[in-house]
C-alpha cells in the first residue's frame, strides 16, 4: 500500500479547494493552497504544471472529478457538486484484510487499559476508519494533540529518527543560547523527546560525559559522521522516570521531595501527580502533605512556582530556599 505523502496531501488540499464556494479557485490559487501545506509538513513545493497534471490525474478513472463546466470556461476549479468528497486512499482486499489482522494484534497488545494512551486510541480508531472504507475527514475536529507547527527543529526529527534507529553516528552542527556561534558535535544519538511543545535529542558527545540534551530548534544541519556508533549506557525506558522536562545534568541525584498542598489544590494533584510514586505523609482540614523522589531540575521549579502560593515546599532545604529566593524577586518586581 504505498503512498506519496506529498501527492496524498496534494490532493486533500485541491479536495478542499473544490468544495469551497466562498472564492474562486484559478490555477495559480490552487499552487498557492498546495505549497502553504507543503510547507507546514516540511514537504518539497510543486510548480504549477505539477498541479495541472494532478487535474488531468484527478479527472480520469478512478475519480472521475467532474468541475462545474460554467466555472471551468473561465479556468475557475470547484466541483459540480460541491457537496462531492474525494476518496483520497482506496485499499485493495488483501491490503484490507492485512490492516484488519495488524488492528486485531495492537489491539490485543495494548488491550490493558493502564498501558492505552489518547494518541493510541486516535492511531486505532483512524487505522480502523481505514480499513472499514469510512471517510478520514471529518466537518467538525474533534481530537487536537499539543504541536507547535512553527516549530524550527521539526525538518530535523526524521532524520534525527533514521540514525537513532539504523544506529548511525551524526556530526550536529549546534548553537546552545548562551554562544555567539555554532559548533559542531560529534553525536551518538538514542532518544527522541517531547517536552513543552519542543523536541529534544538525548545523546553521547564526544568530550563530553554523560548523555546530553539538544533542542532541535538549536540545530543548524545534520551531517553523516563515519564511525563505530556508541549504545547507551543508561536505560532510557525508565531513564525518565524521577524527572520533570529534560534537564539532568551527569552530577544530580533523586532526592526525596516534601510538599504542603493546599487542599483547594490538592485535587489537581491527586490526578495529575508529580510522580508515580506520590504518597500522602499527612493531611487535615487545610492542606495534605506528600511526597515522592524527583531529580531537582529547573523543570521541576517552574512547576512548582506554577502553584504560587498553593504549595509550599518543606524539603529539600536548599529547593525550599531556592523557591523562596525566588519569590522574594518576583515580590520586589511587583511591590
Amino acid at each position: 500500500m504505498p503512498v506519496d505523502r506529498n501527492k496524498m496531501l496534494r490532493y486533500q488540499v485541491l479536495n478542499t479547494c473544490f468544495q469551497d464556494t466562498s472564492r474562486h479557485y484559478h490555477i495559480g490559487d490552487l499552487v498557492d493552497s498546495c505549497n502553504r501545506e507543503l510547507r507546514r509538513y516540511d514537504l518539497r513545493e510543486v510548480s504549477k504544471r505539477t498541479v495541472q497534471l494532478d487535474l488531468q490525474t484527478l479527472q480520469a478513472e478512478p475519480y472521475n472529478v467532474e468541475f462545474d463546466p460554467d466555472l471551468k470556461e473561465q479556468n475557475i476549479y470547484r466541483y459540480a457538486d460541491t457537496s462531492y468528497n474525494l476518496e483520497l486512499l482506496k485499499l485493495t482486499a488483501p491490503d484490507r484484510d492485512a490492516l484488519t489482522r495488524t488492528i486485531e494484534v495492537l489491539r490485543g497488545r495494548y488491550s490493558d487499559p493502564d498501558e492505552q494512551n489518547p494518541q493510541w486510541q486516535w492511531m486505532l480508531t483512524t487505522l480502523q476508519a481505514i480499513a472499514d472504507n469510512r471517510p478520514l475527514e471529518s466537518a467538525d475536529p474533534y481530537v487536537s494533540f499539543e504541536n507547535n507547527e512553527a516549530f524550527a527543529g521539526n525538518a530535523h526529527f526524521a532524520t534525527l529518527l533514521e540514525s537513532i534507529t539504523n544506529r548511525h553516528p551524526v556530526i550536529v552542527r549546534y548553537k546552545p543560547y548562551q554562544q555567539p556561534d555554532p559548533e559542531d558535535l560529534k553525536t551518538h544519538p538514542y532518544y527522541l523527546k517531547q517536552f513543552n511543545s519542543r523536541w529534544f535529542l538525548f545523546a553521547a558527545v564526544e568530550g563530553r560525559d554523560g548523555i546530553q540534551n539538544l533542542a532541535l530548534d538549536r540545530i543548524y544541519s545534520i551531517r553523516q559522521w563515519r564511525h563505530a556508533y556508541r549504545p547507551p549506557e543508561v536505560d532510557f525506558s525508565t531513564f525518565f522516570d524521577d524527572m520533570i522536562g529534560v534537564s539532568r545534568n551527569s552530577d544530580m541525584a533523586v532526592e526525596q521531595i516534601i510538599l504542603r498542598v493546599s487542599n483547594q489544590r490538592y485535587p489537581y494533584v491527586e490526578t495529575k501527580p508529580f510522580s508515580e510514586n506520590q504518597r500522602i505523609v499527612d493531611y487535615d482540614d487545610q492542606s495534605h502533605t506528600i511526597t515522592f523522589p524527583m531529580l531537582v531540575n529547573r523543570e521541576l521549579v517552574a512547576e512548582l512556582l506554577s502553584f504560587g502560593a498553593d504549595i509550599e515546599v518543606l524539603q529539600p532545604q536548599h529547593l525550599r530556599q531556592q523557591i523562596a529566593a525566588i519569590a522574594t524577586q518576583m515580590h520586589g518586581l511587583y511591590h
